[in-house]
């Protein structure tokens, strides 16, 4: 399948894509240069949902709660999901049946 364009759409099309990058660049770019983020920003920065990181402060997760603003330390986050790893635990090896 070929879709052709002609100059206008191919401009407008390159503009909207330019754009786009420029857009997701400056959000990558702005939550990393920020030690606290608020709830959706940390979501994202975590990949999860925004329910899952209230889920998270309910079990102990550290959550910095300025003029009523909660703030979600990237580093303390990191620390606490640390804490939460469990040692990967061996299987015992079944002896093998009828041999």
């Amino acid at each position: 399948m070929e879709i052709k364009l002609d100059a206008d759409q191919e401009k407008e099309l390159t503009n909207r894509i330019i754009n786009l990058v420029k857009t997701s660049v400056k959000q990558a770019i702005g939550s990393q240069g920020k030690p606290y983020l608020n709830r959706k920003e940390t979501a994202k920065y975590f990949g999860v949902a925004e329910s899952t990181i209230r889920y998270w402060a309910s079990l102990g997760m550290p959550v910095a709660n300025i003029n009523g603003h909660k703030l979600y330390g990237k580093q303390s986050i990191i620390e606490w999901l640390k804490s939460k790893e469990e040692p990967k635990k061996e299987h015992k090896k079944s002896p093998l049946r009828g041999i």
